[in-house]
């Protein structure tokens, strides 16, 4: 915890990360919103939190936070890893190397925001082209190898995002009005109200079907033992473990 950041107002104090706790990656988002709501951008914008968007399939796909500013709309998925991370554009699975040589690996965060904003902009009626993609891990972490920043996509740890915001948005042009941010802010603002009902069926979603595809996953056979595999294989290959 930084404390010239706290004073910034950039990051919440010692008694606010304590009364907002409730688990490390519910923290991460918290932190997240928090820098984004907190002053510390120029512009007119909304931010949204949890939104469930609906899927051609009748599932939903969560994100964690969105941004609908006048220079454009900011999806945003948080990581509140620790340790070195590893990764490329379009590998399946990135890699968390921690100090004691232990090694987990993770969905590709690039392929699962790229994923929540197909399915946004279909669901807004907008191109992909519209949307910014902004990975944004802890600040325990160390990001080793990871995508170079292009157009749309950065990804940053948390301290770097604010800084990395303000450079966007001051080569961005005006895109959006105020009436234009309200109305989209309007009818996304019903998908952040998810029942508990919904929310269940979400999680079961994940557990039972695949993340990037949204097929069935089945239960296969490889040379390590069991394992859930994508029933669209090969055109999509994903894996996980059964744990």
């Amino acid at each position: 915890m930084s404390l010239l950041a706290i004073l910034k107002g950039e990051q919440p104090g010692l008694i606010k990360s304590l009364m907002n706790y409730e688990n490390t990656g519910q923290f991460g988002e918290y932190v997240t919103e928090y820098a984004l709501t907190n002053h510390n951008l120029d512009g007119d914008f909304v931010v949204l939190k949890n939104v469930y968007i609906p899927l051609e399939n009748g599932q939903t796909t969560e994100i964690d936070l969105l941004m609908v500013h006048e220079k454009g709309i900011v999806v945003f998925e948080s990581k509140n890893y620790s340790g070195w991370i590893f990764g490329d554009a379009e590998q399946l699975k990135w890699t968390q190397s921690l100090q004691n040589g232990e090694k987990h690996q993770f969905y590709n965060p690039i392929r699962q925001n790229r994923n929540h904003i197909k399915a946004l902009a279909a669901y807004l009626g907008k191109p992909v082209e519209a949307f910014t993609s902004c990975i944004v891990f802890s600040e325990r972490c160390t990001l080793k190898r990871v995508p170079e920043q292009v157009d749309r996509l950065f990804i940053v740890r948390r301290p770097d995002m604010l800084k990395q915001l303000r450079r966007h948005f001051k080569l961005a042009s005006v895109v959006y009005t105020h009436e234009e941010i309200q109305e989209i802010a309007q009818k996304l603002t019903p998908l952040t109200n998810a029942t508990a009902e919904q929310k269940a069926q979400h999680v079961t979603d994940i557990q039972t079907k695949c993340p990037f595809c949204g097929s069935p996953l089945v239960r296969r056979e490889g040379k390590y033992g069991a394992f859930m595999g994508c029933s669209s294989y090969p055109k999509c290959k994903f894996t996980k473990q059964i744990k």
